[in-house]
């Protein structure tokens, strides 16, 4: 493991030019015009399309557009469409079924080529097409068609009335980001295509050189509708190593050090000339039971594991009070979210009770026993993050308290979130419980985590739990656009989840952020990505 970390240090030691002349103002080790971003976790694809990773949505900031784009409050705005749809500029129908978008006139993509209607229903198409390993397919499976009566016009019809739709369809990200039909219409298989690895969008930067899960090299898009971008070069370097990251910080080697864990921000604004930020974020850390296999299909076992950890104390001594604690799925927030008793109370006492009742009885060595079988289970989550990797060790020994054997197997994102297709161990159910986050739109639907409908290979609701009326819940959520009526169904919504217990929010993560303070146009977002306005930084 020693060797790893120093050979990653050197690798950015290696690579980083000798620095120039500072400019006036400027720090000597600040490169103008030249951005180093150092960042933890690795990539499946640089195909937006294919992915679920939230660190492909914040790639796709510098790559691609989407018809929208979320600001750093959460709100959506612009991106290749003039406006965001809604009922009062006629982008929404009255009754709530057709959504209109009109195209801005200039935007292209980096190779020159107009992006038009027909790159958004193109993409649309590869989206629902089975043969592309999509993770998921929501909400795009709520249209009924999606049609370009024009070069600069979609035009979406829906089933029904959807909010989810408005705030998900094609936002810049993750299934969100527009692609190039006129490079990709005779691909026979978008899976194994080249452009996975060296895309093309209309987005403010284009790829001048990957080298997978190591380094990204980025360029202005000239072409960009939105003027000359801020900076003249990006270094996207991926370092499977938080302390090397941090290292890399001190000395300079990098100037965005992006999602740090919590336990280096103390010391990451002890350090002269770099700015920081926690913002809270609408992305939930969550513990995640697999109800497609034993002991977890049994709610009694899922209801006992989550009454046997305090989930209280890991927000404290784990995550070290940065982080907005709370046990649903909605953004504390956001104007959703209604305050509620956690119906999982940790409680060690319930939870060896609940065990009784589901037959699992205490062994000689204290390990609980059901027909000869050891109450044996792992838990897994991507290798390398540190909070993480400390609350698997404190809910091993919670859970060793009540006669649960927990054994920790962790892996690297692009492994643990691969989409179905591709064999990812999430989406396939090869693990027993799991601790990782979910980003949220701005919108508090979460039917592709817990929706029934949602369960692999259709969605990302990993846990597998179907519950029916969870998902009529979710359903009446999604069919009105009027907040008040809305939250009032989240609150029923949370409640179900609750009972049912897919997973079990820990924590609503901040995004801990440093930075290079030469550089300037940062504003860390609440919602989708800290990178949503990249095209304006300038160092």
């Amino acid at each position: 493991m020693r060797r790893v970390v120093l050979a990653s240090l050197a690798a950015l030691l290696v690579v980083a030019p000798a620095s120039p002349a500072p400019a006036a103002g400027r720090h000597p080790y600040t490169e103008p015009g030249h951005l180093r971003i150092g960042v933890l976790r690795t990539l499946d694809n640089l195909n937006p399309l294919l992915s679920g990773q939230a660190s492909v949505t914040d790639v796709a900031q510098f790559l691609f557009s989407g018809l929208i784009r979320y600001d750093r409050n959460g709100n959506p705005i612009p991106d290749a469409a003039r406006e965001v749809p809604t009922q009062r500029n006629g982008g929404i129908s009255t009754d709530g079924k057709t959504i209109t978008y009109h195209l801005r006139p200039n935007v292209r993509f980096a190779d020159g080529v107009p992006l038009t209607a027909d790159d958004v229903v193109f993409t649309f198409q590869q989206i629902m097409d089975p043969r592309n390993n999509v993770p998921y397919h929501f909400p795009y499976d709520e249209a009924v068609s999606v049609t370009a009566p024009d070069p600069h016009t979609v035009v979406a019809k829906l089933r029904a009335p959807s909010a989810p739709f408005v705030a998900g369809f094609f936002r810049c990200g993750i299934q969100g980001s527009i692609l190039p039909k006129h490079l990709l219409a005779k691909s026979p298989d978008l899976n194994h295509d080249a452009f996975s690895s060296k895309p093309v969008g209309s987005g403010p930067y284009a790829v001048q050189r990957y080298d997978a899960n190591s380094v990204i090299e980025m360029v202005p898009n000239p072409y960009w509708y939105g003027g000359k971008p801020g900076l003249q070069r990006i270094t996207y370097r991926i370092v499977p190593n938080e302390n090397t990251l941090l290292i890399a910080l001190r000395t300079h080697e990098l100037d965005f050090y992006w999602s740090a864990p919590e336990q280096q921000l103390r010391e990451l604004r002890s350090i002269p000339g770099i700015a920081t930020s926690a913002a809270p974020f609408a992305q939930f850390e969550m513990l995640v039971f697999n109800a497609r296999r034993p002991p977890f299909s049994d709610l009694r076992v899922r209801r006992a594991t989550a009454k046997a950890i305090d989930f209280t104390a890991l927000a404290r001594t784990v995550y070290l009070d940065v982080d907005l604690a709370d046990w649903g799925d909605v953004f504390p927030r956001s104007w959703a979210y209604t305050p509620q008793p956690d119906p999982s109370k940790y409680d060690p006492n319930a939870a060896r009770a609940l065990l009784d009742q589901a037959g699992w009885k205490p062994g000689a060595d204290g390990i609980r026993v059901k027909n000869g079988q050891r109450l044996e289970v792992e838990i897994s989550t991507v290798a390398g993050v540190i909070p993480r990797q400390n609350a698997e060790v404190l809910i091993q020994q919670q859970l060793r308290a009540v006669g649960v054997d927990l054994q920790v197997r962790n892996a690297p994102a692009n492994v643990i979130f691969a989409p179905y297709g591709a064999g990812g161990l999430f989406a396939t159910g090869k693990f027993d419980l799991a601790i990782y986050a979910w980003t949220l739109l701005p919108d508090p639907d979460e039917s592709q985590t817990a929706g029934p409908e949602s369960v692999p290979p259709h969605g990302a609701n990993y846990s597998g739990v179907a519950d029916a009326e969870l998902g009529r819940l979710q359903t009446a959520a999604r069919s009105v656009y009027d907040r008040g009526r809305r939250k009032a169904i989240y609150a029923q919504v949370e409640r179900r989840l609750g009972a049912v217990l897919p997973y079990h929010t820990i924590v609503w993560r901040a995004n801990v952020d440093a930075w290079n303070d030469d550089l300037h146009g940062v504003e860390p977002a609440q919602a989708v990505s800290d990178f949503w306005n990249v095209g304006n930084w300038r160092l």
